[in-house]
């Protein structure tokens, strides 16, 4: 049975034993004795608190309450022996204090991936990653550079990384982050180079390497320089896609090859032909305009940020709040863009028999043409040849695709099947009735158009006409002087406009389109 006293330790209350704290207090009590005369002792003997505190915190768990006087032992030993801070002349003084002769630990703490931002460039990320992987920061820089030429995926990773990955603060997080012992030695060295770095007096023996290595003056030099060149390249781009934002997105040029009686349409015009609302559309557009004008300042400013080298909190924090202004206008045009493709799940199919013709030959002629009387002219085209045209408050869209089978019987059966797609199968169905599309059979000829329209009210909704012709064996169709005999197979072809072309297909296979 042993006697128990609670510590407080930066912060965290522990229960040790009281022999264990004993030898914890005299070992704080020869460190504080040791680095008296340092100008950092009051910093480097708080980091060695914390540390006690995160060992203690580790020697703990649910079966173990209580620091042992074994747990700070270990934990001393860990640190190290701070004796060789005291001055020879007064080593009499320490004679009597209890002794402490284990050696301090070879081993190096566990390595961990932080930003480094006292040897950055933007957000000390590349630094970060040198230090995790030992390699020089020039490679890893090179790499993101690389990645982001040629792949496009360098500067998504880099904010990845740069909202992600922590920034080294404390002393133990720099020993961490190059993987060194968190000893009393590595805290006191760690803390007098910094104080060295941030005062300019002197530099380390590492950074003195460094400096005297004319390659890696070479590779810094490059650095900058490809730094100032991607910065003058994102400035360009971000300008670039303002005034494609501008001309596309707000002034909206008609630049879409749809024929309507205003000729070409514009972008935002034919997002409102393909989203179900006005307040999709509305939102939609709202988490455009987001996403398009954080993009546009994000590049524009990292580039002045990398040309003019501008290392301060409010370009940091300026970023990253385009970053994520950006990411929720995204999530918003993602939202509208899942609503609206629900409109293409379900289709709705329609057919209705047109009719039927016992003889040799069914002929079907596709009709386009019109005749101008005052000029005796015959109108060979219809002016279709965008996307799709509008006409009114109706949307043409021409191509009739035909089907052809193998007739069960000696009768020719025509049929005409319309379909569209919607989030359900009612509304789909009620859509496809909106489908106006003409054909009639008269004796041996099937009469019908090549185009089909339905309100624009109905959106885009991949709307589709198809004609099925049933052909007895032996006997033909004729399209447009085109001959058309089946061998037994099923194929179909897709009708744009007239064929005045003459000759024969054999069908005896499985076809796709052909025009």
């Amino acid at each position: 049975m042993k006697k128990t006293v609670s510590v407080n330790i930066k912060g965290m209350n522990f229960l040790i034993e009281e022999d264990a704290y004993e030898l914890l207090q005299d070992y704080m009590n020869r460190l504080s004795h040791g680095l008296r005369n340092e100008k950092d002792s009051k910093e480097i003997i708080e980091d060695i608190e914390m540390r006690i505190a995160e060992l203690c915190t580790s020697r703990l768990s649910d079966k173990k309450q209580v620091i042992e006087i074994e747990d700070i032992q270990l934990i001393l030993d860990t640190l190290g022996d701070p004796s060789q801070y005291i001055d020879e002349e007064e080593s009499d003084f320490h004679s009597s204090q209890q002794t402490f002769d284990q050696k301090s630990s070879k081993k190096g703490s566990e390595r961990r991936l932080f930003r480094d931002v006292e040897n950055s460039t933007i957000a000390g990320v590349c630094s970060g990653i040198s230090n995790y992987f030992g390699i020089d920061v020039t490679i890893i820089r090179l790499i993101f550079l690389i990645m982001f030429i040629f792949g496009g995926f360098g500067f998504p990773l880099y904010v990845i990384l740069w909202i992600v990955v922590p920034k080294a603060k404390s002393t133990i997080e720099k020993l961490r982050m190059r993987g060194k012992p968190i000893t009393v030695d590595s805290v006191k060295e760690e803390v007098e180079n910094a104080a060295k770095r941030f005062e300019g007096e002197t530099k380390t023996f590492a950074n003195r390497f460094r400096k005297d290595d004319q390659w890696s003056q070479r590779f810094n030099a490059l650095g900058q320089m490809i730094a100032s060149i991607i910065g003058v390249i994102l400035i360009i781009k971000g300008l670039a896609f303002l005034v494609i934002f501008m001309v596309f997105g707000v002034i909206g040029i008609r630049v879409i090859p749809i024929q309507s009686e205003y000729g070409y349409i514009s972008l935002p015009e034919l997002a409102k032909m393909t989203v179900e609302t006005q307040t999709d559309y509305n939102w939609g557009y709202t988490g455009v305009v987001i996403v398009a004008i954080s993009i546009i300042f994000f590049l524009i400013l990292l580039g002045v940020k990398l040309v003019f080298k501008i290392h301060n909190q409010w370009t940091s924090m300026s970023l990253i709040s385009l970053f994520f202004i950006g990411f929720i206008g995204s999530i918003i045009v993602l939202i509208i863009g899942l609503k609206t493709g629900r409109e293409l799940t379900i289709s709705g199919e329609m057919e209705r028999k047109v009719g039927t013709y016992y003889g040799d030959q069914l002929i079907l002629k596709t009709h386009l043409a019109t005749y101008d009387s005052q000029n005796n002219y015959i109108v060979k085209s219809d002016g279709d040849w965008g996307m799709f045209g509008i006409h009114g408050d109706q949307i043409r869209e021409t191509g009739i695709e035909l089907h052809f089978k193998q007739s069960s019987d000696t009768f020719y059966h025509v049929y005409q099947a319309i379909h569209t797609q919607s989030q359900s199968h009612r509304t789909a169905l009620k859509k496809s009735k909106n489908i106006r599309h003409s054909m009639a059979i008269e004796g041996n000829t099937v009469h019908l158009n090549n185009f089909y329209t339905y309100p624009i009210a109905d959106k885009l909704r991949l709307q589709e006409v198809e004609i099925y012709v049933e052909i007895p064996a032996g006997k033909t169709v004729k399209i447009n002087n085109k001959v058309i005999r089946l061998g037994g197979e099923v194929f179909f072809q897709k009708i744009d406009s007239d064929y005045e072309e003459k000759g024969e297909i054999q069908a005896s296979g499985s076809y796709d389109h052909w025009d």
